[in-house]
């Protein structure tokens, strides 16, 4: 029996084919001059000339001059730091539902609740205008599952009137 000839090379990497193809931006030919693709600093080899440059540095001072580019970490920080709450198992499995009902998918309660964060970060002017009414709160005792309730649900009153007030998350 005769052997098969390769039909890809051996240096052909589908997963890095295909990151290629998702990383790359389609340019449409009625692309309008206010429609810029702004270039994170990745310079291909061909980009390199002094037209290219002088073209590149004229795209970016046309861009910045409309709006401003809020400032990117250049570094990549790693998410290795957990924080942690209690709570009871049916509220996890209440909240992980929840969150798959509204993505679709599992695993994605940790970004829900970062952007719950966001929301609280956002509302931190007007928070510390509620500052005397939420430290006026006292918490009960871990055992008093009442008491817990109702002191939770008077902080989430105050938080929803701070982010309410405060409007869209910025940034």
């Amino acid at each position: 029996m005769a052997k098969r000839a390769p039909i890809l090379s051996e240096s052909y990497n589908p997963v890095g084919e295909r990151l290629k193809r998702v990383v790359e931006v389609p340019t449409e030919p009625h692309q309008t001059s206010e429609q810029k693709i702004i270039d994170l600093g990745r310079s291909s080899p061909e980009e390199t000339t002094p037209f290219a440059q002088a073209r590149q540095a004229e795209a970016q001072s046309a861009t910045i001059e409309r709006e401003p580019i809020p400032e990117l970490p250049t570094d990549k920080e790693i998410k290795d730091v957990s924080v942690r709450f209690r709570c009871t198992a049916s509220e996890r499995r209440k909240w992980h539902e929840i969150t798959r009902e509204l993505t679709g998918d599992h695993n994605h309660l940790s970004h829900f609740v970062r952007a719950c964060l966001l929301l609280l970060e956002n509302s931190h002017e007007q928070l510390l205008k509620l500052r005397t009414d939420i430290q006026r709160l006292r918490k009960p005792a871990s055992t008093d599952s009442l008491g817990l309730t109702l002191y939770e649900q008077r902080i989430a009153q105050l938080l929803f009137d701070a982010i309410k007030a405060s409007g869209r998350p910025r940034g």
